[in-house]
């Protein structure tokens, strides 16, 4: 990893799943939202959409149970009011995050945060966690004309930081985004949730650790 950490200039990081164990509390609110329209999701139908833009996430439910009555826009509004509440009471860190972040920092690289959550959610959630100070920028893929898996976010991010993304390290959750990280150009290292750790998609990066614990011990071996 030495030889990655002389390269590098900044990290950039996923936001849900990789700073915040949000994950749970995306399902919560998704099963309570498409309950209202009369579909009952399990833990394992949410998995299926875990990483995909929410809009997305309601595109892939309608072709395949059609609904009426709320439109999809609406459902997504309803959905981010409810993920809104359960983080604010609910939201903690995933393992290692401020351990992860004040190395980097020592190392004196900017830190920035490339989300396909809206803006405000990234807001609510770097509050929550009182990470505020030690991100120099942040961003949604929603501001982007191309959400993840496209590289768009991450170009922007990289841009704010100042610094080239072929000097980025990038830590991705989901296959989408390690797949719009790889695209961007960026040293991407993967951090799967252990229920994906073994999928083939997650090949494509420079490495996969099973957590910010791990990374942290495989950067100082």
């Amino acid at each position: 990893m030495k030889e990655v950490l002389d390269k590098i200039e900044a990290v950039i990081f996923d936001m849900d799943g990789l700073l915040v164990d949000s994950e749970p509390l995306w399902h919560i609110a998704e099963k309570e939202v498409f309950a209202e329209v009369g579909l009952i999701l399990t833990t394992e139908d949410c998995l299926k959409t875990t990483g995909v833009p929410t809009s997305g996430v309601f595109d892939y439910w309608y072709k395949k149970r059609p609904w009426l009555g709320k439109t999809k826009e609406e459902l997504e509004e309803l959905l981010f009011e409810k993920i809104k509440v359960l983080i604010k009471e609910r939201a903690e860190p995933m393992p290692g995050v401020n351990e992860i972040i004040d190395f980097f920092i020592s190392k004196g690289l900017k830190i920035g945060v490339a989300s396909a959550s809206p803006m405000f959610l990234i807001e609510i959630v770097l509050e929550k966690l009182q990470l505020n100070s030690k991100f120099d920028f942040y961003h949604s893929a929603l501001l982007e004309k191309r959400n993840k898996p496209n590289p768009d976010v991450y170009w922007t991010v990289a841009n704010k930081l100042g610094k080239p993304i072929e000097k980025c390290l990038i830590l991705e959750d989901s296959i989408n985004g390690v797949k719009g990280a790889v695209a961007s150009g960026a040293i991407t290292i993967a951090v799967p949730e252990a229920h994906f750790f073994e999928r083939e998609e997650y090949s494509i990066a420079f490495h996969k650790v099973s957590g910010l614990p791990s990374l942290l011990e495989w950067i100082n071996t």
